[in-house]
């Protein structure tokens, strides 16, 4: 495309289709295998496609007929997120969006809870503005002790980032109008594990120095600051 701008190379005729959730089933109706023996590329204008995205659609169409293609790494915000969450290298599952009715969200969140702390494991999920403050506090109706970090806008100018448990974040938002979809990474509690949990084992544990000060002074009944100061003059 440079080299185009540059008149180095000549402009090629392209034609642009819109291909969307809404209008992909229609589209690949009309289409006949030998439509794709030209040159076809699908690009999303935000995110990976076929990850909460639209494009499997295109995908299963072009396996179905025997249609060779290849998928270019696209930036994934799932995996940006882990990274950015700091939780540890043991994994995660993404569940894409969550649902828009505050009982089916606390049934999906219910779930996870009970399947995911026995295994270290943390949930991700995306969730719009517009629900993001309702979802989170279904998430502490469910779970109080659960550790979130949750982001936006990651890699751009306004990125903006929380990390706590599910009522600090609501504290920290601001009271205005919320933009950008949100990503949560989701470390759900254990009650079992939290009976049994002690000093030592919190320590121990492969967790966030911060989530490490917060259960300590818990248990502890010291400030979460002196932990927190204590575990930074430690590393």
């Amino acid at each position: 495309m440079l080299l185009e701008q540059q008149g180095l190379l000549p402009k090629k005729q392209r034609e642009l289709f819109s291909f969307h959730s809404h209008n992909q089933e229609s589209f690949l109706s009309r289409m006949t295998p030998s439509f794709f023996d030209q040159d076809i590329a699908f690009l999303s204008d935000a995110g990976m496609p076929c990850v909460s995205d639209p494009g499997s659609a295109l995908v299963r169409y072009a396996q179905d007929h025997q249609i060779p293609y290849e998928v270019l790494l696209g930036g994934s915000a799932v995996v940006l997120a882990h990274a950015y969450s700091g939780f540890g290298d043991h994994g995660f599952v993404f569940d894409g969006f969550l649902p828009t009715k505050s009982a089916e969200r606390q049934e999906r969140f219910a779930f996870w809870r009970d399947v995911l702390p026995h295994r270290g494991i943390s949930l991700i999920v995306f969730e719009s503005p517009h629900r993001l403050r309702e979802s989170l506090e279904d998430l502490g109706r469910i779970d109080e002790n659960c550790y979130v970090f949750a982001i936006k806008e990651m890699t751009k100018k306004f990125e903006t980032s929380f990390c706590g448990f599910a009522s600090e974040i609501l504290d920290s938002l601001d009271q205005g109008k919320i933009l950008g979809e949100w990503v949560l990474v989701l470390r759900f509690s254990s009650k079992e594990d939290e009976r049994k949990l002690g000093k030592v084992d919190i320590l121990q544990a492969d967790l966030p120095p911060k989530l490490k000060a917060k259960l300590l002074a818990k248990i502890t009944g010291d400030e979460t600051k002196e932990w927190y100061q204590k575990l930074m003059e430690q590393r």
